[in-house]
């Protein structure tokens, strides 16, 4: 008896080990590696009696890629304000906040709904900040920022309710650049 449990438990490990590969061969180029991803799952243990690795994942292509109910993803968002940058050195800056940012959004808002920090109300909020930043040429300022909230949220500095529309940019200010 003692013998089938450890066949069952070696073939389940080896089936384990070989699943992880498959999903990463069909991993999108244009996505972080999955290797990150799936440390980040492996961390939770809460989240990962919610979901399997491959619905996890599923999640974190969704963000960066975006699907039928939010088409735009984070590689566009981020391509669109690297784009409006002109000074060489100050892009790639602003790109490598983009990745960072784009990953710490990505590995905590793709975990099951229970769980997460992150929602999809707060990638609303720091998406629109981002494209609005964009509008007044404020990018570097408003990316930092949203990085210290995700920092702040991750590391319980605050609460998720702290996090409102008006956070960035109150409708005082939209309003006054209507008139």
């Amino acid at each position: 008896m003692t013998l089938r449990v450890l066949i069952f438990l070696a073939i389940s490990w080896l089936w384990g080990c070989a699943a992880e590969p498959l999903r990463q061969s069909a991993w999108p180029e244009t996505l972080p590696f999955p290797a990150e991803f799936a440390e980040h799952y492996r961390q939770d243990r809460r989240n990962a009696e919610q979901q399997s690795l491959e619905q996890y994942l599923t999640w974190v292509e969704r963000f960066y890629q975006g699907w039928e109910l939010y088409p735009t993803g984070w590689n566009r968002i981020s391509q669109d304000l690297a784009g409006k940058i002109t000074d060489p050195g100050i892009k790639r800056e602003i790109e490598a906040k983009l990745r960072r940012l784009g990953i710490a959004i990505a590995a905590e808002w793709a975990k099951d709904n229970a769980v997460r920090r992150i929602t999809t109300r707060h990638v609303g909020i720091w998406g629109n900040a981002l494209q609005k930043s964009a509008e007044r040429a404020e990018i570097a300022a408003i990316i930092d920022r949203v990085l210290d909230d995700v920092d702040n949220l991750l590391n319980n500095r605050i609460a998720a309710d702290i996090i409102t529309e008006n956070r960035f940019y109150t409708e005082e200010d939209v309003l006054n650049e209507i008139n």
